[in-house]
């Protein structure tokens, strides 16, 4: 739609609508209909009401190509095996728009949609139809942003939607698709029965991926980290992030021993690997494929944690030069909470990563399940709706469509900084896994399957029908690309190694070990004076002004230092140093028990300050941010962020202890694992209260138990700090020591605020964390010694 003829209808309808808000008895009774039923409508831009076939004709020709760009993806061209034929909706049923079938061979005006002022009715539907009909549908009217629906309508309206690539772009297409479907086969011949989650059915999913490393190169983009569950995995690793053929072949034969890193490892199509891939146009970009267990969706947060620590690191400001891909499966992407806990990040300061890219593999199943038994929505993308994001639903054997959507999703994340769906419909050529019999309970639809040609040869064939490649260059390249796998497998060395690998040296057993944590008494002084320091024309709350004058006696005159200044210490020295502090959680500005206190409100005009950002000039940065109500995800974004910032604390603080419960799959699957399954340095810091104050069991235990459960091979760091300097050397030590361990801090209630729960200054200048606190009181006559943990 030409923008000038746009402007021209749009204004039209604004001064009609002026006029009805004015006094609807002077129009016309159909428009004073339309406008009654459009106030009557809950969702802005979407048509849902019937047409007055008595209307203006350019009102009911306005209205019909806003139900086609609303509802036109319903008849989309999409599912590689459907089965029955779609059905017209009501919504564009002309009926409903106000035509009858005598209407189409009568002249309508076209709105701007075609380039002739009028046009058969017949035309304007079938130029609707071609648009948003197709290989392609796109959700995208009421997303809430206009200047986004003009955009698109730009870009797909004047070309009708038709994908126009060039010869190279279509052979990339060819030889990537080459690539997918012939290591698939492969890996099914030489290893017979092994699971390996294969990709064939939405082998596209390559060739997409592909494209959009290229087209983001040319908008700007470095770096590209993905998060995807364990389907196509291993065809992503070695297609996209390019690692070797002969390295994941030798995790497929028996023997095989890790030799990257000493743990146990996991399942081949679990692991994370990056890489830097070199572009068709010379340009190298980094790209990290994030492990994920079979947890499918838990690596979402963790995803866009390291996206925005990357960002920060990279001076990213803008967030044009590292983009998260989220890869989902259908029935994860409608079934798993984490999925909408990680969406309502996009927007949060603290959390925006600047729009996401969700890439749906939907096989339309999951495991056994059928669609209908899995989700009460119509598409599995639903959960966009929710937060205004566009869809493009694409048909997986039209690779030239997908790449093109795909494509178009990146320019439009670029742009908007949306979050951007493409629900790539494919199948799975095997079951679940290879080991599986999918006929057991999909007997219809595996019959249909198995009929079915690879997408590689359907669109290896069109090329050779278009002229663009000629049969015998086809089978060459295929047959070369075979040979390069047989040379991998021939490379396999299976290590004869069959014993773990040795244990490190006791001098290199740091876990324990005393770092210098202490500070200066004349450094000590200088950031308690700064954060006394309360802005001119700032009103700041009268207990906090007593509490921040109690704080600076507390060093300056002796005065004992409690919980809440011992931890203010220990984030201000760190940041005096130049470290960077990030905290998070719900209410950890104030502090769920008001002990903390890093954010201060102004009384008459609520403008924010935060005094440990005002410390000195060359200072670290400091993030303190109140969460969104969440443990799943807020805890996986902090884990994420800490795997990239590891000279930085990263503390995620729980509101009380016990909801880290909210939060056990990360806790299970990447904190206490990281480093033995996956090889991953982590320096996250977890503050869970704890204590039994009289609120009741919900809130009394952050249950020690279960993290001491969870210890091994000095995996991680379990403390329960009793002494405010404790806590300071503690803090400190998390980040001076080189070792990277996650620390999991049971902190108090009752003892923040308690008489006897003090430190003297002096603790802070000297000394360093003591793993034990010996008894002050020793008894004489001791006979037994019982090691606990907690409040007795």
């Amino acid at each position: 739609m030409g923008p000038s003829i746009q402007l021209a209808n749009t204004e039209i309808f604004e001064q009609m609508y002026a006029r009805y808000l004015e006094n609807p008895n002077e129009l016309d009774s159909s428009w004073h209909h339309f406008f009654e039923a459009l106030d009557q409508q809950e969702v802005p831009g979407v048509y849902e009401f019937r047409m007055d076939e008595q209307a203006p004709s350019d009102l009911r020709i306005y209205h019909l190509i806003q139900a086609y760009r609303t509802y036109g993806h319903l008849m989309a061209q999409i599912n590689p095996i459907a089965t029955h034929q779609k059905q017209l909706p009501r919504q564009l049923q002309l009926k409903s728009l106000g035509f009858h079938e005598s209407d189409l061979s009568k002249d309508f005006p076209t709105c701007g949609l075609l380039s002739a002022d009028r046009a058969p009715l017949s035309k304007i539907i079938e130029t609707l139809q071609s648009i948003y009909c197709g290989k392609i549908g796109v959700e995208y009217m009421g997303v809430l942003n206009p200047e986004l629906e003009t955009w698109l309508q730009e870009h797909i309206e004047p070309s009708r939607f038709q994908v126009q690539l060039s010869i190279d772009q279509k052979r990339m297409i060819l030889q990537h698709l080459n690539k997918s479907e012939l290591f698939e086969v492969f890996l099914h011949t030489k290893f017979t029965g092994q699971k390996r989650f294969s990709i064939e059915g939405g082998e596209t999913l390559i060739p997409m991926l592909a494209s959009t490393l290229e087209t983001g190169s040319a908008l700007g983009l470095k770096s590209y980290v993905i998060g995807m569950a364990h389907r196509g995995r291993l065809n992503v690793l070695s297609n996209i992030l390019e690692k070797s053929y002969a390295d994941i072949f030798s995790e497929f034969e028996e023997g095989y021993i890790p030799q990257s890193f000493e743990g146990s490892g996991d399942v081949k199509y679990h692991k994370g690997f990056s890489s830097k891939v070199q572009l068709i146009n010379g340009q190298k970009v980094e790209v990290y494929l994030t492990p994920n267990p079979s947890h499918l969706e838990a690596v979402n947060p963790v995803v866009e944690g390291q996206v925005y620590a990357r960002q920060i690191l990279e001076g990213d400001d803008k967030k044009e030069k590292v983009v998260p891909i989220l890869i989902h499966g259908d029935a994860a992407i409608s079934g798993q909470g984490i999925v909408y806990e990680t969406m309502q990040l996009n927007d949060l300061k603290g959390y925006s990563t600047g729009g996401t890219v969700h890439l749906v593999i939907n096989n339309q199943i999951g495991f056994t399940t059928l669609p209908q038994d899995s989700r009460s929505t119509h598409y599995c993308t639903d959960i966009a709706r929710t937060f205004n994001a566009p869809v493009f639903h694409v048909n997986a054997e039209d690779p030239e469509s997908c790449v093109y959507a795909v494509n178009l999703a990146l320019e439009m994340r670029q742009k908007f900084h949306c979050d951007v769906f493409i629900d790539l419909n494919c199948y799975r050529k095997y079951g679940h896994n290879e080991t599986d019999e999918p006929a057991f309970t999909q007997p219809i639809e595996y019959q249909l399957i198995r009929k079915k040609k690879p997408i590689r040869e359907i669109y290896r064939d069109d090329l050779i029908q278009q002229g663009v490649l000629e049969r015998k260059m086809a089978e060459a390249l295929e047959e070369e690309f075979k040979q390069s796998l047989h040379h991998a497998l021939d490379e396999i060395k299976i290590p004869k190694q069959t014993t773990p690998p040795p244990e490190p040296k006791p001098d290199e057993m740091k876990l324990l070990k005393a770092y210098k944590t202490a500070v200066s008494k004349e450094t000590l002084v200088a950031v308690a004076e700064r954060l006394s320091q309360i802005p001119e024309n700032f009103s700041i709350h009268n207990k906090l002004k007593r509490l921040v004058r109690d704080r600076l006696a507390m060093v300056n005159e002796g005065k004992p230092i409690d919980w809440g200044m011992g931890e203010t210490l220990a984030y201000a020295t760190l940041l005096w140093e130049g470290r960077h502090v990030r905290l998070s959680g719900q209410d950890s500005g104030r502090g769920t028990f008001s002990h903390r206190h890093a954010l201060w409100m102004d009384q008459e005009k609520e403008r924010a300050y935060y005094p440990l950002k005002h410390l000195k000039e060359d200072q670290g940065r400091f993030d303190v941010i109140n969460s969104l109500l969440s443990e799943y995800a807020a805890l996986g974004f902090e884990f994420g962020y800490s795997s990239v910032t590891l000279d930085a604390l990263v503390l995620w603080e729980a509101q009380f202890g016990d909801f880290c419960n909210g939060a056990q799959v990360i806790i299970d699957q990447f904190v206490s694992t990281a480093e033995q399954k996956w090889s991953q340095k982590v320096n996250l810091g977890m503050l869970l209260p704890h204590g039994y104050e009289g609120q009741g069991p919900e809130h009394s235990s952050a249950r020690m138990e279960r993290f001491l459960s969870l210890c091994g091979n000095d995996n991680m760091l379990v403390v329960n700090p009793t002494l405010p300097a404790q806590l300071f050397h503690l803090l400190r030590r998390q980040v001076i020591a080189p070792m990277n361990k996650p620390l999991i801090v049971f902190t108090p209630k009752g003892l923040l605020r308690h008489p006897q729960c003090v430190s003297e200054i002096s603790d802070f200048e000297k000394g360093t964390f003591q793993e034990i606190l010996d008894d002050p009181k020793k008894p004489s006559n001791a006979t037994r010694l019982i090691l606990c943990s907690g409040r007795l």
